[in-house]
């Protein structure tokens, strides 16, 4: 406990004197929930690796844990694994995202039928999504619907290929729906005479989006790719729910890790959490996680403008050399490309625009030797060092230019082809909702399910719901969550993001909300979990709500503040003038002008809380706490497992479908907020 104070009063002392001059005032209660939260719980993490931390003993070891941490070749090979499973999950978003955005589009007249479809794996509770898709997928022994579809076993529970496939596809369809509004959005950037230059030359829609659409709203979006490939780096709950890290490999069973085909770097962590009870050898892989992710987010945080390319360049070579001698990289090999990006840095240093060239050919080399390796040696020969370079590389690729292909296809097939489209991709969105109704109103708790109509219709599931597994009580605490996640992040975020909009100095408490965000993740809410332990919030309702408030902070300051930063400047200083106070003027002027904005902030924080999963998993270990996501994880248990063929598929389905008609009800009555706070904030 003396080390807990310890270390709790000098973070807390270097963490007040980054905020000091951030007008205190207004932005320290948020300051204070980004130190519990995302701060301290990393520098607790990093203090503890220094010691071996068992309950009730504790014992000096110096950088014994952290030099065993960044030594295991399992994690190593799990960070392998993560690098080329997000670039994977990263790819399919991108090529479907496009594909919905540009026919989306085009076809106008029907785009309001098919637009909400599309958005449904937004709404939809990512846990129930990723437990029915398992289903249509795995079945049972790989014996499924998809797999009788298909004439294929898809069982992933043996076959690396298929697994790796199908989580990554499940990641991406979970993601599309915002990586289409973003395209989408950027699309309306492109200029009408270009549009119109493009429709005169004749080109077809494909010759449209390689030429004009790709090239001219990439960089616009590139900065949401980017966060979508740290958001699939940190995935955990994809992972646990379909494969729990499996199936095994060969080479990956270690004398410190064993790492299956999908155990990507939050699997990895959290299998940690669960075979130790060393919290410093816990610790010290946090740190070694975080130090991953710190490397991924300096490179991505100097995106935004051409003169920070020179930066982008300089750290693809750092992440080569500090990947490769690491043992994540591509070994001797990665001199290669390093020297081609060593070319494309001095070119770029006299404004040579071959540097594009010379980038864009080493993440070439840095492409085939990950391909050609992986088809070869499996996922010891895939490098991290080389998924940083591509992802730089898809920055410089696009060029816009007008050509047209002397090949003509009718108009008419392309319409075709965009309707057949669209559909197919209703049938992907509806059907793992399909599969949960079919299992909700089926007597019988069959698996696979092989037909579209339930097993012996009834209601009585429902029932059952409140009967025997006291599903009420479940609600009720999911809506305690909601409702302290709401309040808090509320009477924190609105304060600092209103100083922020006034004062410079206080913009310092948003640009640290935003940094910290982007380690949010299984190797932070190991840490998270140690710390919450030793203040009492452990195993509390209130502290998943303080959680999901500070995980919902970051959305919630990007509504806010292009509003308050865009109001007219002349009222609030009218009343300053007047005599009234900082805080008369926020309560009494500013807040009913921003209750659109903070309505919408509001609803998604809720839903935040409503849909959490990963933070009720590793906080809480009282089933009387238990929200809904935990329930009715509880009553399939562990996919996979011998049990799981035993799992109430049938009652847990018929919880899924309240669960998403009670999200559907709140966006229904939710959508004219939601569409006044966007109107109001894009008008400004």
């Amino acid at each position: 406990m003396n080390l807990f104070l310890i270390t709790f009063t000098v973070s807390i002392i270097v963490f007040l004197s980054l905020t000091a001059k951030a007008r205190p005032t207004y932005t320290l209660a948020l300051a204070i929930l980004i130190f519990v939260v995302s701060f301290f719980p990393v520098i607790w993490g990093s203090t503890l690796s220094f010691f071996d931390f068992y309950p009730g003993r504790i014992h000096f070891v110096g950088l014994a844990n952290l030099c065993s941490a960044l030594t295991d070749p399992g994690l190593a090979l799990s960070a392998r694994i993560t690098a080329i499973w997000s670039l994977l999950t990263l790819m399919l978003e991108l090529i479907v995202s496009y594909a919905l955005a540009l026919t989306l589009l085009s076809l106008k007249k029907i785009s309001k039928i098919f637009y909400p479809i599309v958005l449904i794996p937004w709404a939809v509770p990512s846990y129930i999504s990723i437990i029915s898709w398992t289903v249509l997928i795995e079945g049972y022994g790989g014996n499924s619907f998809l797999s009788r579809l298909f004439g294929s076993s898809f069982d992933m529970f043996s076959s690396t290929p298929i697994a790796f496939f199908w989580t990554a596809f499940v990641h991406a369809w979970l993601d599309i729906p915002l990586m289409t509004i973003i395209i989408m959005s950027a699309m309306q950037t492109v200029s009408p005479q270009l549009r119109s230059l493009s429709r005169l030359e004749g080109m077809n829609p494909l010759e449209e989006a390689v030429n004009v659409y790709i090239p001219y709203t990439f960089p616009v979006v590139f900065p949401y790719i980017f966060i979508s490939f740290l958001k699939s780096f940190k995935d955990f709950s994809t992972i646990f729910l379909m494969t729990r890290g499996g199936p095994p490999l060969a080479y990956g069973f270690g004398p410190r890790s064993i790492v299956g085909s999908t155990t990507i770097l939050g699997m990895f962590v959290y299998d940690k959490f669960g075979s130790t009870q060393n919290y410093g050898a816990l610790g010290a892989y946090s740190v070694a996680v975080g130090a991953i992710m710190l490397i991924l987010v300096i490179v991505g945080w100097n995106y935004r403008t051409s003169r920070k390319r020179g930066l982008l360049i300089t750290y693809a070579i750092v992440a080569h050399v500090i990947f490769d001698s690491w043992g994540m990289g591509s070994g001797l090999f990665g001199i290669v490309p390093v020297c081609l990006y060593i070319i494309s840095l001095i070119s770029f240093k006299r404004r040579s625009k071959a540097f594009k060239n010379f980038f864009c050919i080493g993440a070439l080399v840095d492409g085939i030797y990950i391909l050609v390796g992986t088809l070869h040696s499996g996922f010891e020969a895939v490098s991290l060092s080389g998924t940083v370079s591509i992802l730089i590389a898809m920055t410089l690729i696009f060029k816009g230019k007008i050509h047209v292909s002397p090949f003509r296809i009718p108009d008419s097939l392309w319409k075709s082809a965009k309707y057949i489209w669209l559909t197919l991709w209703s049938i992907v969105v509806i059907l793992p909702l399909w599969n949960i109704v079919i299992m909700a109103f089926s007597r019988k708790n069959i698996l696979p399910v092989d037909r579209f109509v339930p097993y012996g219709f009834t209601f009585s599931n429902f029932a059952t719901l409140f009967k025997d597994y006291d599903f009420a009580n479940a609600i009720k605490n999911t809506l305690v969550i909601c409702t302290i996640a709401v309040s808090v992040a509320i009477l924190t975020i609105f304060p600092a993001t209103y100083a922020a909009a006034s004062s410079k100095r206080a913009l310092r408490i948003g640009k640290i909300l935003v940094f910290t965000s982007f380690f949010h993740g299984m190797h932070t809410l190991i840490p998270l979990a140690m710390t919450f332990r030793s203040m009492g919030l452990m195993d509390k309702l209130l502290g998943i709500g303080i959680a999901v408030a500070v995980h919902g902070a970051v959305l919630a300051y990007f509504i806010l503040y292009p509003f308050l930063s865009g109001l007219p400047k002349d009222i609030d200083e009218a009343a300053k003038v007047d005599g009234a106070g900082g805080f008369t003027r926020m309560i009494h002027i500013i807040l009913p002008v921003a209750l659109p904005s903070l309505i919408t902030t509001s609803i998604f924080i809720f839903i935040t809380g409503w849909n959490s999963f990963v933070l009720p998993l590793i906080l809480l270990n009282s089933p009387k706490l238990y929200p809904l996501s935990m329930v009715l994880y509880d009553m399939v248990g562990q996919y996979g497992t011998s049990t799981s063929y035993y799992s109430l598929w049938n009652i847990f389905s018929a919880g899924s479908i309240l669960n998403i008609i009670v999200i559907g009800v709140i966006f229904y009555l939710a959508r004219k907020p939601i569409m006044n706070g966007v109107i109001a904030r894009e008008g400004l």
